[in-house]
């Protein structure tokens, strides 16, 4: 597992420190989601609110892979073998996840949900799998064969999908437990009005209203 603390922009061609970054975040709130989940022991309003922020964010994230990701790769691959066997296998970690997540939604609709911890359990072990496997293998090969113009239509849906007002808590969530590197690199990144709303503004009022009380640090 590589997280964006150990990212290093230099040894790529593409930096992808927002990746890791988002990867990172999703991790953190498997690590939250899965221990809440618990029919017995769990918090269900903190499940329910920090589920609806994951799933939102997952899906962005996985949405815009599937538009502006692997299909210009596939275009760029050709028929390598081994190369096309990669992309077949981002894609089916995707499909896996998908009717997962359908079914934490269908539980949490009918109320019984007896088997939510389990069927979060085998959601977080397909993401932490998908995540490991694309930074292990999918992200040399986006270095590999896209453009800076591939990767910056990739980020662009995603910011469009996200909102301009949508910053206001996307940009919290991303970084909340980030390491003081990770911050200041993401938001250099961004245009300084940005920074400015983060720190005054955006990043109080999440940890203000943040489902996980004292932990949400």
């Amino acid at each position: 597992m590589s997280t964006a603390t150990e990212y290093d922009a230099r040894s790529t061609k593409i930096d992808f420190l927002m990746m890791y970054a988002a990867h990172d975040a999703f991790r953190r709130d498997l690590s939250r989601l899965i221990p809440a989940s618990d029919p017995r022991i769990g918090d269900p309003a903190a499940f329910r609110a920090g589920w609806e922020v994951f799933e939102r964010y997952l899906t962005i994230h996985h949405s815009a892979e599937d538009k502006l990701l692997w299909p210009p790769m596939r275009a760029k691959v050709g028929a390598d073998p081994e190369r096309v066997a990669l992309l077949d296998a981002m894609e089916a970690e995707h499909a896996v996840l998908d009717p997962l997540m359908e079914s934490v939604d269908r539980q949490l609709a009918s109320g019984d949900t007896s088997r939510l911890r389990a069927t979060m359990e085998e959601l977080g072990a397909g993401v932490t799998a998908h995540l490991e496997h694309e930074e292990a293998s999918g992200l040399p090969l986006v270095d590999a064969v896209l453009t800076q113009k591939d990767w910056d239509a990739f980020g662009n849906e995603q910011r469009k999908a996200v909102g301009l007002k949508g910053g206001s808590h996307f940009f919290p969530w991303l970084l909340e437990g980030a390491s003081p590197q990770v911050e200041q690199r993401v938001l250099a990144i961004v245009p300084p009005p940005v920074r400015f709303l983060y720190r005054r503004q955006w990043r109080p009022k999440y940890l203000k209203n943040s489902p996980w009380g004292r932990t949400a640090r």
